[in-house]
């Protein structure tokens, strides 16, 4: 299937809303059990199975948590991570880890945090790709803050799975199309939001 930047648009639109009704839905006690799983698979259907971070989702909800002071303090502080930025790229090098994934496009989406009072810049590269047919999200990278706030750099976390696996992006490949989206409130990142 030949997927648009405005499809990975919708893709991560949806993803990033399921995750925060999930941030949310942990702690709230008028979700019912069947609702609960339903939010669950629909948020596990937008990973590849290769990239394992879906299994740190989990069905159980601890019931002692559901009060509405730990909701409320929830709420105030998560929120959606806003997208930024997409950028497509032909011919990427995937990791060893990446089994089903079509080597000829990748997808990098840039996300903002989910918690409140931060910056407004991206803190995630989101790798997006087609697996099956289907958007999936494949792989992520953070930020590294040892950097500052004077460049960007995208790092794998050595001690999580997606490092141990290779479930990585080895090389993005050449850039061909840019979607921008929400232009970010620093001058690093806006050099790099308008780039390319």
């Amino acid at each position: 299937m030949n997927y648009t930047l405005e499809d990975v648009k919708n893709f991560i639109l949806e993803f990033t809303e399921l995750e925060y009704q999930f941030g949310l839905g942990q702690f709230d006690s008028s979700i019912t059990d069947e609702e609960w799983e339903n939010l669950v698979a629909k948020l596990e259907n937008c990973y590849s199975s290769e990239f394992g971070y879906y299994e740190a989702i989990t069905v159980y909800r601890d019931e002692s948590l559901m009060t509405q002071e730990i909701y409320d303090n929830n709420k105030n502080d998560l929120k959606k991570r806003r997208l930024f930025l997409i950028r497509k790229y032909k011919n990427p090098k995937f990791g060893k880890g990446m089994y089903d994934t079509d080597s000829d496009v990748v997808f990098s989406c840039f996300l903002g945090s989910n918690t409140q009072k931060v910056l407004e810049i991206y803190y995630t590269n989101t790798s997006v790709g087609i697996v099956n047919g289907e958007l999936k999200v494949i792989s992520e990278r953070t930020l590294n803050h040892d950097k500052g706030l004077d460049e960007i750099e995208w790092i794998y976390n050595k001690r999580s799975n997606v490092y141990t696996e290779d479930i990585t992006i080895k090389k993005d490949g050449t850039l061909v199309e840019t979607l921008r989206v929400f232009e970010p409130k620093h001058p690093t990142w806006i050099a790099d939001y308008n780039k390319g």
